[in-house]
């Protein structure tokens, strides 16, 4: 969802700038920081803004965006002014067309103080031109940067030890994530056990038709696997397959808004956190937002009183790239079912936000509900551990090993073995 909030602020420009302003006058670029720095005033969650002096940011950056001639200058400028506050979902997001707005069709990962590639687009130009998982970077990770459709020249060490220099286009990939992000398989290990796998890379809407589905088909298995290590978030959806392991209907989060807190008027207690208006099957983004409008910024969302709840040992995937709505199912899944959790701990960015226009091709990306737990912690930006640490390594990658998947697989048949 993206609103507009740079209109009114525009106005004010209109006579100065014209018809033929240019995206580099030192007005083009105070304009977009007001219009920035009001988009967050208006409508991030925390009255508080964590305890940042958001008021006084406003004139502290004004000169720097005022004195910015480049694209690359204010986003410099919004990335410090933003950071201020130090919370996840909150980023400046450019235009399309802007210079420095897209790199290369791989992902990489800090394993051992090293940037290791950990994934690559089946379709990019880095695949085409033979860039691998497990290939070491040696360039700085700037260089992979630049204009839509130049060229990177990023040197690499394969795993073989070969050193490298690759002329690889710079594109968009990974967004829109891939459809659908929520896969299922099973494993017949002999006549009477089966192994169910899901692979669920975002709980977006139509995830819990998904859900179902999946646990019509592997509701019998001896043992599943859910592998979130690359689930980026998504929405309630989750709430949908979470049910399926839980002690049945409950409150599994609160969210709230801005609105809601400046009424409460103090920290958040337990007593408010049972207080909040309970909201069922909201399983898409629209539906999130509508319940939330229609409760003055706060409700809770309750899992599912499912007809056939599965009862055998579960084994939760989770890593570094596990975020958002999927550390929410995370957690769910630690505090309130017997699962196991093997793997990473997350990426600690479990918050809900929407996206406001700011003009000229700009974004920004902030969050407008906080999290909370039917305990009444907070968990915003909360990573989850794991109860079983495995640590992938370099070497993992290069022989094409998941030794997280082989420690779930392993208990699950010893569990079955009992």
């Amino acid at each position: 969802m993206r609103r507009s909030v740079a209109a009114g602020v525009a106005a004010s420009f209109a006579c100065l700038l014209g018809a033929s302003a240019v995206a580099d006058t030192p007005s083009h670029y105070e304009r977009l920081h007001d219009a920035l720095w009001s988009a967050v005033n208006d409508n991030f969650y925390d009255p508080h803004f964590h305890g940042a002096d958001w008021a006084g940011a406003r004139e502290r950056y004004r000169e720097r965006a005022r004195a910015a001639r480049t694209d690359e200058d204010f986003a410099a400028v919004a990335d410090a002014m933003l950071n201020e506050i130090g919370t996840s979902h909150l980023y400046v997001v450019r235009p399309a067309k802007s210079p420095g707005s897209r790199k290369i069709g791989a992902e990489f990962a800090e394993i051992r103080n090293e940037l290791i590639v950990t994934r690559v687009a089946p379709l990019s130009d880095a695949y085409a031109q033979g860039l691998r998982v497990g290939d070491r970077l040696l360039s700085e990770r700037a260089a992979l940067y630049g204009e839509f459709g130049s060229t990177a020249s990023p040197r690499i060490q394969t795993c073989d030890g070969r050193r490298r220099e690759l002329k690889i286009r710079r594109e968009q990939v990974f967004w829109p994530p891939e459809h659908p992000g929520f896969r299922w398989s099973q494993i017949r290990t002999d006549t009477q056990t089966r192994i169910g796998y899901l692979q669920i890379d975002r709980f977006d809407d139509g995830a819990a038709e998904l859900a179902d589905r999946a646990m019509e088909e592997l509701g019998d298995a001896q043992a599943i696997i859910i592998d979130v290590r690359n689930n980026s978030g998504g929405n309630a959806s989750a709430l949908r397959l979470a049910s399926y392991f839980g002690p049945g209907a409950e409150p599994a989060f609160v969210l709230l808004a801005r609105p809601y807190l400046q009424t409460l008027g103090h920290p958040v207690a337990i007593d408010d956190i049972r207080k909040a208006p309970r909201v069922n099957g909201a399983y898409t983004t629209e539906a999130v937002f509508k319940a939330m409008g229609q409760h003055g910024g706060g409700a809770a969302f309750w899992t599912d009183a499912v007809e056939r709840r599965f009862t055998g040992p579960v084994f939760v995937l989770i890593g570094p790239d596990t975020g958002s709505a999927a550390e929410g199912f995370a957690w769910y899944m630690r505090e309130r079912t017997p699962a196991r959790l093997i793997g990473q701990r997350t990426a600690g960015a479990l918050l809900s936000s929407d996206s406001f226009d700011i003009g000229d091709g700009w974004s920004v990306t902030l969050p407008v509900h906080g999290n909370w737990g039917a305990d009444g912690q907070d968990y915003g930006d909360r990573a989850v551990l794991p109860h079983e640490e495995i640590v992938t390594t370099r070497a993992d990658l290069c022989a094409g090993r998941d030794r997280v998947l082989e420690a779930a697989l392993r208990q699950a048949l010893e569990h079955k073995s009992r």
